[in-house]
């Protein structure tokens, strides 16, 4: 305890004087504390600069750095518009090569369609002249005739039952078609994707 009484009173002292000097000395007192003042501003400046410039430099890193990640951005979203403008315009092209080939053969179904109607219309006057002359000619004929005429009417009746099926067939068929050209121009005007 001493000790510690020994150290307060030489700090004491050693104050004491300090001051008793000052007060002779106001001049140079003034003096050294204007000095340390401005060392001590100066220090205190040079700290700020070197903070703000530091400072500055993170800033004008990080400003670089989200213009470099916009800039990505920008030529990722580029890119990604480029490659759905590629795949629609695919896709656009399929489906009209798609549409087009249901176009041509339902045209050709439907030529086929007006040729076999012409040949049958040409076929069915053929037969209704037939029929008005055969009968013309059943007044006159032999009961031999009349049998034979009578086969042969079974026979004709028979290849058309088989021919009226193959006929009903074939508008079936014509009908599916019908139905999925439809289908293609709905998914075409609709612009969904067709299902497979």
């Amino acid at each position: 305890m001493t000790t510690a009484l020994l150290i307060i009173k030489v700090i004491w002292d050693f104050l004491v004087k300090v001051f008793i000097w000052i007060m002779s000395n106001k001049r140079w007192s003034l003096i050294i504390v204007l000095a340390l003042y401005g060392v001590f501003q100066t220090w205190q400046s040079n700290s700020l600069a070197n903070d703000l410039n530091s400072a500055d430099a993170k800033c004008a890193t990080k400003v670089n750095q989200a213009k470099d990640e916009l800039k990505q951005y920008k030529a990722d979203q580029k890119e990604a518009i480029e490659t759905a403008k590629t795949t629609v315009a695919t896709q656009q092209q399929k489906w009209a090569e798609k549409l087009l080939k249901v176009e041509q053969d339902a045209s050709k179904k439907i030529q086929d369609a007006a040729a076999a109607a012409s040949a049958l219309d040409v076929a069915n006057r053929g037969l209704s002249q037939q029929i008005s002359r055969a009968n013309e000619r059943m007044s006159s004929a032999s009961s031999e005739a009349i049998a034979e005429y009578a086969k042969t009417c079974n026979l004709v009746l028979e290849e058309m039952a088989t021919a009226g099926g193959e006929i009903a067939k074939s508008a079936d068929g014509h009908e599916i078609d019908t139905e999925r050209l439809e289908e293609s121009w709905d998914v075409v005007a609709s612009g969904e994707k067709p299902s497979n």
